[in-house]
């Protein structure tokens, strides 16, 4: 493809037209891949991982950011490729298969819909602790509607909010790091000294890889990147670099929150058999640490983190549902349909908006939230696939990398297997009940998949190319 090329002749060389509005760049891009994977995001998981692994949160969030780097990679590899919207949908679909890209698509549906789901649904019952007179229907609703409303919209609109959100979130990470090392450090409380393995104490490999499955749910946000790929200026450029910049951010403060916040805590044992506890750790360590006003603060920084969160996984469902339904896996009426006035797939926003609201009303919060990374591993695992796919068979690699084979074996062979080993180790390791209820959700797309290609003999029209 000519490099000369704007990114709307490409797209058309994909059979597609420009329809949502190019106004995002790298920092933009960045910004909502950080708020997707909520810098914050260990205050709802911190305790479930520590009590999982028995005794590490270090250790799974390093775990899961090697598999995710491996699995980054392959993504800067195909989004050069396929600059379209859809994200993983997408890349499989046009690297590996068609009919295994809607699989791909359809488990990740999962993700997109439960996550938001789970994130508002803890918001709820949180604000409510602090107004027990409005039900917890009202605050999901709420919550919900506003993270619609703002992607509605304008996507550049809910872009430049999430950079100053953004700002304001790493600004209470970082403040809540301080607090925590002074009190190790001067006050002697848990360990009382700064550098201690305890915070790397894990009960047995099994265990370690469960709770590596759990912290993969903090890092899921650079695939949301991918899925703005026709909004952004210069995706083939912009849309690598935030993926790298997302995942190296991310996991820097997820492996210091995982540290230090231990560090705290090393009797945590005596904790283990209190739910509220586990689910609200560290909300428990700012209190201990800075006192009420503190775990004030930091809970504010929570909720917030929470809403913006909401904001940019409803937009990312909705651009990875219209990749779908412009290609015909999906209505393309309905999921194909974008608002001529704000230049936004309106109909997959306010799906996915009733979709949530639904769940969280009918649903309890831990039988939705087992379900969220069966989607994301399972894709990632074929994601890696595709590229050595594309290597190996169709030989794409050698076209672009001419006399590096070095260059070529490490980028579309060694990479990829790497994230496949890793991403493989933990999805097997993942709870029983995750594997059977995401196995069933699997079987319903390829029952549907079946019915829609007529026994997968026929591909969605703009797939032909």
């Amino acid at each position: 493809m000519n490099k000369q090329n704007t990114p709307e002749q490409e797209l058309q060389a994909f059979g597609y037209n420009q329809q949502l509005h190019r106004s995002l760049n790298l920092w933009h891009l960045t910004a909502f891949g950080l708020n997707y994977m909520i810098p914050i995001a260990p205050a709802i998981i911190f305790g479930f991982i520590l009590t999982t692994s028995g005794g590490t949160v270090v250790l799974p969030y390093l775990l899961a950011f090697v598999g995710m780097s491996f699995t980054a990679m392959s993504y800067a590899v195909l989004i050069r490729k396929f600059p379209v919207a859809g994200s993983l949908y997408s890349y499989v679909a046009r690297g590996l298969n068609p009919h295994i890209g809607f699989l791909a698509g359809w488990v990740l549906l999962l993700d997109y819909i439960l996550i938001p789901t789970v994130t508002a649904m803890s918001s709820a019952m949180y604000i409510k602790q602090y107004f027990p007179d409005v039900s917890y229907e009202v605050w999901l609703f709420i919550f919900i509607i506003g993270a619609g409303v703002l992607n509605l919209f304008n996507v550049k609109l809910m872009a430049k909010l999430g950079i100053w959100l953004l700002l304001i979130g790493e600004i209470v990470i970082f403040v809540g790091f301080f607090v925590w090392s002074k009190a190790v450090i001067v006050n002697k409380i848990g360990v009382g000294h700064f550098f201690s393995m305890t915070p790397f104490d894990f009960s047995s490999f099994g265990a370690l890889a469960t709770a590596t499955s759990i912290a993969v749910l903090s890092y899921l946000g650079f695939d949301a990147i991918t899925t703005l790929s026709e909004e952004a200026i210069n995706p083939k450029r912009d849309i690598p670099r935030a993926i790298f910049l997302s995942v190296g951010i991310g996991a820097v403060t997820m492996l210091l929150t995982g540290y230090i916040g231990t560090l705290v805590i090393p009797n945590w044992k005596s904790f283990a058999n209190n739910p509220n506890w586990v689910s609200t750790t560290l909300f428990h360590v700012s209190q201990i640490t800075g006192g009420k006003i503190f775990a004030l603060f930091y809970t504010s920084g929570f909720l917030l983190a929470m809403v913006v969160f909401n904001v940019v996984a409803t937009a990312a469902g909705a651009r990875l549902l219209f990749g779908m339904g412009r290609d015909g896996a999906l209505p393309a009426k309905i999921f194909g349909a974008v608002n001529r006035k704000w230049k936004t797939p309106h109909w997959n926003i306010i799906i996915i908006v009733c979709l949530e609201f639904l769940l969280g009303s009918l649903f309890q919060l831990d039988k939705i939230a087992e379900l969220v990374n069966y989607g994301a591993l399972l894709g990632f695992i074929l994601l890696n696939v595709t590229v050595i796919v594309l290597f190996i068979f169709k030989k794409q690699a050698i076209k672009e990398n001419n006399n590096k084979s070095f260059i070529i074996f490490i980028k579309y062979i060694f990479f990829p297997a790497l994230g496949i080993c890793v991403l493989g180790w933990v999805f097997l390791n993942m709870h029983i009940n995750t594997l059977i209820f995401g196995t069933i959700w699997l079987v319903i797309g390829v029952v549907y998949g079946l019915y829609i290609s007529n026994g997968y003999r026929k591909l969605p029209p703009n797939l032909k190319l």
